[in-house]
């Protein structure tokens, strides 16, 4: 049997203790469980309880499973708040780890763009200048061609002198005829050469 003094309400308790219609007490626990020990009284000694009449033996397993009662409620209300406090650090985990993940897929995209954007930065570097430089280049000489051919056909056509002296006085020369409409004919392929690529430079900047 367990300690009577523990299995009751309370050290302050007093309990009247009864046998065979002689009433005794009251007693407080803590003598009821000397006299038990001492055998001067027995489980089926009555005690007045909750306003009536049991047995020290009925009373000792009533208390019995109240308490175990009152201990497996107290032990599942520590389960449930391990439990509730387990499940609280996982989600609290799996949401760190999550955020981490994003945070970690945040940064490989923005280095996957950055790599992407320097990529097509390079490439229009290297192509671009090669183009506008050809372009360039070839309005700068098709404007030369130009400048050259109108002013060298100006020059035979203007300026050139198809004539000699002679006793009869400044007669043309036949040689130097023709080698001015050479001059002009070249002067005019030269115009006409530096126009075209002139209008082929221009395209293709555009």
């Amino acid at each position: 049997m367990n300690n009577f003094a523990e299995l009751s309400d309370g050290t302050g308790a007093q309990f009247l203790v009864r046998w065979r219609g002689r009433q005794e007490g009251p007693y407080s626990a803590a003598v009821i469980e000397v006299k038990l020990a001492a055998n001067e009284i027995g489980l089926l000694h009555e005690i007045f309880y909750n306003g009536k009449w049991v047995t020290i033996r009925d009373y000792v397993a009533e208390r019995e499973t109240v308490l175990q009662a009152e201990h497996q409620a107290r032990e599942d209300q520590e389960q449930r708040m391990r439990q509730a406090a387990e499940q609280e650090a996982r989600e609290q985990e799996e949401h760190r780890q999550a955020e981490l993940l994003a945070e970690e897929r945040r940064r490989n995209e923005q280095i996957a763009a950055t790599k992407s954007r320097q990529m097509t930065e390079d490439n229009s570097r290297q192509s671009t200048p090669p183009n506008l430089t050809s372009s360039s280049g070839m309005q700068t000489l098709g404007v030369v061609m130009l400048i050259a051919g109108i002013a060298l056909a100006a020059y035979f056509f203007l300026a050139f002198d198809a004539s000699v002296e002679s006793g009869y006085g400044r007669v043309n020369n036949i040689g130097l005829m023709a080698d001015r409409q050479n001059g002009i004919i070249i002067g005019i392929g030269l115009g006409v050469a530096g126009t075209i690529m002139l209008a082929i430079g221009s395209r293709s900047k555009n």
